[in-house]
């Protein structure tokens, strides 16, 4: 009986030392692996909350733009206005990317580059960006007039620049997880006063299809 018991006992311990083997093991490749894969899913996740806040700064753009007739020159114009008001939540707004609190570039219109058959620089700076069709695609429909994405030119939106502004873009440089509209680095991320509108006369030619 003595001898079964302790050949029983030795099993157990064995089992025991390789269990704790085993978790030791886990427990190394969890700590190695783990931090990365959230370190990549905070990035995602500031990335998308900086692509948010650009669009926010595009509406708040929009509607000043409405309401004046001309563009906003400063981002305090944006932030101080009311009734209404072109800003939700705290008046200066944190970019994700750095931390800082208004950490944004603003981009004036002769930074955004004209696409083929599409946005021309207007030159008074104000509002309609352009005007023409985008090429139409062998097997598609026209767009009802809506211009091609806007691409940055990052040299002719200094960091310093003040003045009339269509968009604003995030102090930041490097390759980004998320490509907007087709840019995968930060500093050529770019999202206009002329996308918004684009977006929404897109909104509003689907709202006016037959169902």
């Amino acid at each position: 009986m003595c001898r079964t018991r302790s050949c029983e006992d030795r099993e157990a311990g064995y089992t025991l030392a390789a269990l704790l083997v085993i978790l030791t093991i886990i427990s190394l490749v969890i700590a190695y692996t783990v931090p990365e894969q959230w370190s990549m899913i905070m990035k995602r996740e500031r990335e998308r909350h900086t692509i948010f806040l650009m669009k926010q700064y595009a509406r708040a753009i929009y509607n000043w733009e409405r309401k004046h007739q001309a563009l906003p020159v400063s981002l305090e114009q944006l932030q101080k206005a009311r009734d209404p008001r072109m800003l939700r939540g705290s008046e200066k707004l944190i970019c994700p990317l750095t931390g800082r609190e208004d950490d944004w570039i603003m981009v004036p219109i002769t930074a955004i580059e004209a696409q083929p058959g599409g946005a021309a620089v207007n030159p008074g700076g104000q509002a309609g960006v352009g005007v023409g069709r985008p090429q139409q695609q062998q097997g598609q429909q026209p767009q009802a007039g809506a211009m091609p994405p806007s691409k940055l030119n990052s040299q002719a939106s200094p960091k310093d620049y003040v003045g009339p502004f269509v968009a604003v873009r995030p102090n930041a440089t490097g390759a980004s997880m998320i490509a907007l509209k087709g840019a995968e680095d930060y500093s050529q991320w770019v999202y206009t006063l002329q996308d918004l509108k684009n977006e929404i006369q897109m909104q509003q030619l689907a709202l006016s299809l037959p169902k």
